[in-house]
């Protein structure tokens, strides 16, 4: 018996670590699917409750305390019970020579892939008919320190899913993989973003997002690095929302003079 408890507390170790996502998969899905359901007002007590949390003045920063504890709060308990390892995160130990100049080249890379596909959406929402583009922005377009608010947020959450799996799988590219796939599953489970997906003026913000899990997933497969992910999120995105920024503004000349003509 005695040889057996090092395997049975690595055993309950690694389930302990996938409840643990399955929790955090669980808390996502069901946040969205209440914040989709009371979009508008429902009868009922939890009805009642959504929209006196709506009229509250300090709602804001309620909502922005849940997104903290759910995002930064779950990965630092799970560190602290030791199912996070810092190792398998890229907090520690980390070649910095390799994970930046790596990081440096495959970002270039990645950043004129995606500024390229941001121009051909851009010329392709232009293509369509007038009447498509209503509903427009397709794009959320914040601010510097905004963004790099939700660039830490998410990495420290795909950081968190993407350790859990290379646990238990005891392979970096394997769980690293299976980590951005197990984000894509969670992603699917929000109404609001498979709607996105739907509408060609609205889908390039869950595509951007979705590409650059992606992107960072197989950027941290070759340098291990999350202090590298941070920041090469944060240029890319920043250029993408500038080009699409700029696109929505030629669609916009463009929706003013039809209207202008057709008037």
């Amino acid at each position: 018996m005695e040889l057996l408890q090092p395997l049975l507390q690595l055993v309950n170790y690694k389930v302990e670590a996938a409840i643990w996502v399955g929790i955090s998969m669980a808390l996502y899905a069901l946040g969205v699917d209440i914040s989709w359901h009371y979009r508008r007002p429902r009868p009922g007590r939890l009805g009642t409750w959504v929209r006196t949390i709506k009229e509250w003045p300090y709602r804001c920063w309620l909502i922005e305390a849940i997104r903290f504890l759910y995002y930064i709060g779950i990965p630092y308990a799970g560190l602290l019970r030791g199912i996070v390892l810092p190792r398998l995160v890229g907090l520690t130990d980390p070649d910095w020579v390799k994970g930046v100049g790596l990081g440096a080249a495959l970002g270039t890379g990645a950043l004129l892939l995606l500024a390229l596909i941001c121009w051909w959406y851009t010329r392709a929402i232009m293509a369509l008919p007038v009447p498509m583009k209503k509903g427009r922005p397709g794009h959320e377009l914040t601010n510097g320190w905004e963004l790099l608010r939700e660039v830490i947020y998410l990495q420290t959450h795909w950081a968190f899913y993407r350790s859990v799996v290379i646990l238990l799988l005891d392979d970096y590219y394997w769980g690293t993989f299976l980590g951005f796939l197990l984000i894509t599953l969670e992603w699917a489970t929000n109404p609001a973003w498979r709607k996105d997906l739907g509408l060609p003026w609205r889908s390039v913000t869950p595509l951007l997002r979705w590409s650059m899990a992606l992107l960072t997933a197989v950027i941290f497969a070759l340098t291990r690095n999350l202090w590298v992910l941070v920041p090469l999120h944060w240029i890319i995105e920043k250029a993408c929302q500038q080009l699409l920024g700029v696109g929505e503004q030629q669609m916009g000349r463009i929706l003013g003079s039809n209207s202008f003509n057709q008037g």
